[in-house]
């Protein structure tokens, strides 16, 4: 999938991202909203960089569509990406 091509009509609007520990062993962190600046697949392939200013970025793991994936709904949209072996789930929140 073309994540840079399919996320990028948000640039410049604000999202909110939320990350979350399935294995319970970090405090549930807030969700961040933030503006999102830019988009970047790393050359590898392996992540998708968020970025909250020209430096500073999330960088979230991508896997096949069973763990990552954009879902639509009337609440926005949202992309999804689960870290099994970090047991992390990742979640953006566009069209806020």
């Amino acid at each position: 999938m073309r994540w840079e091509e399919k996320l990028s009509k948000w640039i410049g609007s604000q999202i909110e991202v939320h990350i979350e520990d399935l294995a319970g062993l970090d405090p549930i962190a807030p969700p961040k909203k933030m503006t999102l600046e830019k988009i970047r697949v790393t050359d590898d392939q392996q992540y998708i960089q968020i970025y909250m200013n020209e430096h500073q970025f999330l960088a979230i793991p991508l896997h096949g569509e069973a763990f990552t994936r954009l879902e639509t709904s009337d609440q926005g949209t949202l992309f999804r990406s689960i870290h099994t072996a970090s047991q992390l789930v990742y979640k953006v929140h566009f069209g806020l």
